[in-house]
Parts: C-alpha cells; sequence; structure tokens
C-alpha cells in the first residue's frame, strides 16, 4: 500500500494531474516523473518533479520542473483529510523553478578547473562527462544516506528533455558547425548576462512591490523614504540578488553581487546601522531596570533567600530566649504567689483547722 502525503503545488498541474488520472489510455508522451539531481546552490541531490503539460488539442506541449520540499514539523502530527488519516504530518510544497539554474550547475563540471574556458563539444558529449561524474561522485556519498544518490539516468533523462535543450543557449555559447552539428561550451558570460536580466525583472516596482516582506525590508532601511529614489533603487537589486541567491552558487552570486555598484547603499545602510546603535547606547535601559536579567534576578532571589533565611532563624532564636526566661521566671513563682506571701495572716484560722472534728 502506498503511503499518503499532503502536498501543495499550483492549480494548473493540479488540473492537469486530476484530468490525467481519470483517463483510461495515458498517451505515453505526457510524461510525469521525480528526477533526483543536485541542487544548484548546494550540489546536494535534491528531489524535482517533471512536468509535461498538453493543451486541450492535444497538440502543443508545455513543460516544466518543479523543486520537491518537505516541510518536517518539529513535533510529531498528523493530517485529518475528511474521513481519512495522513500519519505522515510533512507538508510536501512544489514550487516552479528556472530549469536555468539546474543547467547551471551541472553544465560547469566538465570545466577546467585552471579557469580556462575550455573547448566547443557536442551536447551527447557533454552530457555523457556530466552524468558520469556526478554519478561515480555522489557513489560515495550514499553509502551513508542512500536519499543522497544521484543516478546517471535522472541527469541523463533531464539534459535530453526537449525544453532542456532550448534552454541550454541561456548558459552556453553556442557554434553552428552544420545543420547537423551544433558544439557548445559553458560561458560564465552568458550565465551572468541571463542572471542580470532576471535582476532587472525582480528589482522592478511592479514586482518587488507585490512582496509585503520586501516592502517591510526596504521600509527598515529608510529607503522608502521621499528623495531617496535612487537608494530605494539600489535596495530593490539588492534584494533581487538575495532572491536568487537561493538557487546560486556562492561564487556566482558574489560576482552578481560584484557587477553592481551598491556603494551608496551599503554606506546609507551602514549609517543607518551606527545611529541605531547609538540611540540604544545613551537610551535609559528601563527595560531592564524593571526587569533584570535572569542571572541577576536570580542572584537577588538567592541574596534575599539568604537575607529572610537569617532573618528567620534570628526571630525563632529571640523567641526561644525569651520563652526560657518566661519558663523559669513562672518556674520560681506567679505575681498572685508573690502577693499572698506578702499578706498579714496574723489572727487567721490556718487552713488546716477546717478539716479537724470540732470539740463536744
Amino acid at each position: 500500500m502506498m503511503s499518503t502525503h499532503l502536498a501543495i503545488l499550483p492549480l494548473d498541474i493540479i488540473d492537469t494531474l486530476t484530468a490525467r488520472l481519470n483517463q483510461e489510455d495515458r498517451p505515453p508522451g505526457h510524461a510525469t516523473r521525480f528526477l533526483r539531481l543536485p541542487h544548484p546552490r548546494t550540489g546536494v541531490a535534491s528531489l524535482f518533479f517533471l512536468h509535461d503539460q498538453h493543451a486541450q488539442d492535444d497538440t502543443t506541449k508545455k513543460s516544466s520542473i518543479l523543486e520537491v520540499q518537505a516541510i518536517s514539523p518539529t513535533n510529531a502530527r498528523t493530517w485529518f483529510i475528511g474521513e481519512e488519516v495522513v500519519a505522515d504530518g510533512k507538508l510536501i510544497v512544489m514550487t516552479p523553478m528556472d530549469p536555468m539554474f539546474l543547467l547551471m550547475y551541472l553544465l560547469r563540471v566538465p570545466q577546467a578547473r585552471d579557469g580556462s574556458k575550455g573547448n566547443f563539444r557536442p551536447m551527447q558529449d557533454i552530457i555523457e562527462e556530466v552524468s558520469t561524474t556526478i554519478a561515480d561522485a555522489s557513489e560515495k556519498v550514499a553509502q551513508k544516506d542512500p536519499s543522497l544518490n544521484v543516478s546517471a539516468d535522472d541527469i541523463i533523462a533531464f539534459l535530453s528533455l526537449d525544453f532542456i535543450q532550448s534552454s541550454i543557449k541561456r548558459v552556453c555559447d553556442v557554434k553552428v558547425i552544420t545543420d547537423e552539428i551544433t558544439v557548445y561550451r559553458y560561458s560564465h558570460d552568458v550565465v551572468l548576462e541571463n542572471l542580470k536580466g532576471k535582476v532587472g525583472r525582480l528589482s522592478d516596482p511592479r514586482v518587488a512591490e507585490m512582496s509585503r516582506t520586501l516592502v517591510r525590508s526596504l521600509a527598515k532601511d529608510g529607503l522608502m523614504d521621499d528623495g531617496k529614489e535612487e537608494l530605494l533603487e539600489l535596495g530593490r537589486i539588492k534584494l533581487a540578488c538575495e532572491l536568487l541567491s537561493q538557487y546560486l552558487p556562492r561564487d556566482i552570486l558574489q560576482e552578481l553581487i560584484a557587477s553592481y555598484d551598491l556603494s551608496k547603499l551599503d554606506a546609507h545602510v551602514k549609517t543607518v546601522r551606527d545611529e541605531e546603535l547609538a540611540l540604544l547606547a545613551v537610551a535609559p535601559d528601563t527595560k531592564k531596570r524593571a526587569k533584570p536579567t535572569k542571572s541577576v534576578a536570580a542572584g537577588d532571589k538567592n541574596q534575599k533567600r539568604k537575607k529572610d533565611t537569617k532573618a528567620t532563624a534570628s526571630a525563632d532564636a529571640n523567641a526561644d530566649d525569651e520563652g526560657d526566661k518566661r519558663k523559669k521566671k513562672d518556674a520560681k513563682s506567679s505575681h498572685g504567689v508573690e502577693k499572698l506571701k506578702k499578706a498579714n495572716v496574723a489572727g487567721m484560722s490556718k487552713l488546716s483547722t477546717f478539716f479537724t472534728k470540732k470539740a463536744g
């Protein structure tokens, strides 16, 4: 029995999958499968979902690839879906991503270590080298964790897809030798140019300000104030680079950021941070006075506890001394006894006379 998981994915893909499940005879060209490929930022084996969406006339095809992520709760949880109980409380999230990021990572593998650009080669040769190199390297890691294994078959299947082939020109220099022979070479300049195009689209005010999180980030640095249009534009560019950083290796991200002059923005943000620190330094620390830190409070409580213990012990000792004195005083004689001792008893009969027989 297959396990059940709860997933979030784009509505159009849900519709396509639902329609496909309802079809008794599925056309062989309708590809839906999972691929395990290196993540473009970390190189760690990650899961991706390959999806082909056909139009209603079934003559045109739109392909896409989605990143699959599992959000696991800290504590054990369960999903209730209608009358069904799903024991696995993870949430699977599938988000579309640009295959350019995956191509960028994969096609860098054959690059020479000395930094030279290398030679132009047929794509089939590149695919073979990339798949073999990555698969061999992942076998060692997969000995401890099989989920980290990246198979050569998955890499070949990904790089051989039609829509991936059309995207290769966004990360490679391309030369057409003849009608039948085309050669390729990974190009850092082409990658950087396309990444800057993405930064330009993401930093557009109509796009950047659609996110409240991005707007708050810009406002926090004082970039939304009047007269700071230039700084605001630089702030949007930096935020766009940070968004792309989720899919970029560190070296490419650094070169992308370095391709922009953000010196004015950096100086402004530093000034803002310095002012915040200065205000914190001179402002009265009322909160800390009203509510001391845990260590200080604990020390004060211990001191108070010690003082209370000493005071209680002292009070108990004083009370014991006074009690002893009273007991000693009461043991000697009471106040009434002392008065009787001083009374004049001359001419009075003794008490014993009341208990003797009368004469006659």
